[in-house]
């Protein structure tokens, strides 16, 4: 299926220079007059989350797979990383 177009979702309508219903703004930059999107907060910090959900999903399968032979119950580890695995895959389909 590559070459495929992951299918669009509409997202909000929105006036220039207002912002989006999360608080994003789409407006003109003043020195280039070209438009330009300011992320709220929490858009913003959406890639370094995503980066540290990499990160630490990198550290849990290295922890599981080279935990010692006892005993130990690695379920939450394997859950965290399933959790962090789905995560990536919802927030990265279609890039």
């Amino acid at each position: 299926m590559s070459g495929v177009m992951p299918k669009a979702i509409p997202g909000p309508t929105f006036k220039m220079d207002n912002s989006l219903p999360c608080g994003c703004r789409i407006g003109r930059d003043d020195g280039t007059l070209k438009f330009r999107l300011w992320y709220c907060p929490p858009h913003a910090a959406a890639f370094e989350m995503l980066e540290a959900l990499r990160l630490n999903l990198s550290a849990l399968d290295e922890l599981i797979n080279n935990a010692p032979p006892r005993p130990y119950d690695l379920s939450q580890a394997m859950d965290a990383g399933m959790r962090a695995r789905m995560a990536i895959r919802r927030a990265t389909s279609g890039i």
